[in-house]
């Protein structure tokens, strides 16, 4: 299973669309940068996404993630994760981590290297679905549009299927 963290602003992100000759397309903006931070795991024999809102990346955080994916699978997870600094656990974190190896075992990806993570192409869909070229009146109203796309992930692996393939 391959874990990774992505911010989603309230601010459109722009993306290569039609137009009528001459006409330059416009997005709507209401100029608030309010961020949806959001972790998310994916596991490659199934493309199952398992996903999580927070207020913040930090270690706290990260275990909160942690076990709430512990909850949700009864095999033993081995989570691949990246080198962010939210990843680092405080004494308390790896405490629980060292008690729980038996349900979960962390291991990390190069420096540097986020081709080596599906969870990525998870991401680049999400966007492609959700947040291109997109006006969202409030943060909820984005938070209910990423979540309603997350559980079509859930319902559908194939939308994220092929983000997935090629690392199996």
């Amino acid at each position: 299973m391959f874990e990774d963290e992505a911010s989603f602003q309230l601010e459109p992100t722009l993306h290569r669309t039609w137009a009528r000759r001459g006409q330059q397309p416009r997005v709507a903006t209401l100029g608030q940068r309010k961020t949806a931070h959001v972790f998310g795991a994916i596991a490659l024999h199934n493309a199952r996404f398992t996903w999580a809102f927070t207020e913040v990346f930090n270690g706290f955080t990260f275990l909160q993630f942690l076990k709430l994916l512990v909850r949700r699978f009864h095999r033993k997870i081995f989570l691949v994760i990246d080198n962010g600094p939210c990843h680092n656990l405080d004494a308390q974190g790896r405490d629980w981590l060292a008690a729980n190896r038996h349900r979960i075992e962390l291991n990390r990806l190069p420096p540097y290297s986020p081709e080596f993570n599906p969870a990525e192409g998870v991401w680049k869909a999400t966007r492609k679905e959700t947040t291109h070229n997109r006006f969202f009146h409030s943060p909820s109203e984005r938070d209910a549009a990423l979540a309603g796309t997350f559980d079509q992930f859930r319902k559908k692996p194939a939308l994220i299927d092929a983000h997935v393939a090629h690392f199996r």
